[in-house]
Parts: structure tokens; C-alpha cells; sequence
């Protein structure tokens, strides 16, 4: 699972510039303002729930009894990733871009 988020942020990287042309969501705004002040994510993965959780800027989001709201967080996180704002730190870490802490400082 990591290692797939690990992909997808590091293919941003490589892959057209995405930056200006994707609009976040709501909930990828959330977790951008969460974030915007120390660039931080954790993706904690538990066997007994049926998604990963995302915690953002030390806040962790969704409601674990609530599938939905997980798979909506893990979704927007996903996001982030593929289109340049989020970059693999390590293990389960991973941390704000440039792009990405200039866009949460911009969200209105």
C-alpha cells in the first residue's frame, strides 16, 4: 500500500505539470490547510478497518466507523499525490511539496 503511494507521488514528479490545472476538492482542501504548517502526513494502516487512515499536519481525518469518510479522506490523499503536492518521505510518511505548501497557503 505505501509503496504504491510512493509510486504515484514520485510519478508526479516525472509527469506533466498538473499544478495549475487541477482544482482540489473540498476535503483535498481540508487536508491541504491541515497540513500547510508542517508539511506533514502519516498513513496509518489497521487491520480493522477497511481503509487507511490519513492524519494530516498531526490531525487524523474520517471517522473510522464510517468507511465512506475514509475512502473520501485516502481518495483526496491520493489526489494530492498524483498531481505533484504530497512526496514520499519514508516508511509511512510523507510530506507537502513546494506546490503543495504553496497551494495550502493560497486556499481561501
Amino acid at each position: 500500500m505505501i509503496s504504491i503511494l510512493k509510486d504515484a507521488c514520485e510519478l508526479a514528479k516525472m509527469g506533466i505539470n498538473l499544478l495549475e490545472k487541477h482544482f482540489p476538492t473540498e476535503t483535498e482542501k481540508e487536508l491541504l490547510r491541515l497540513a500547510a504548517q508542517s508539511g506533514e502526513f502519516l498513513i496509518i494502516v489497521v487491520d480493522q478497518v477497511a481503509y487507511p487512515m490519513v492524519r494530516a499536519g498531526g490531525i487524523d481525518v474520517g471517522d473510522e466507523n464510517d468507511p465512506s469518510s475514509l475512502a473520501r479522506y485516502f481518495d483526496a490523499f491520493k489526489n494530492l499525490c498524483s498531481n505533484g503536492y504530497i512526496e514520499y518521505a519514508s516508511e509511512q510518511f510523507f510530506r507537502l511539496t513546494s506546490g503543495g505548501f504553496n497551494k495550502a497557503r493560497n486556499l481561501t
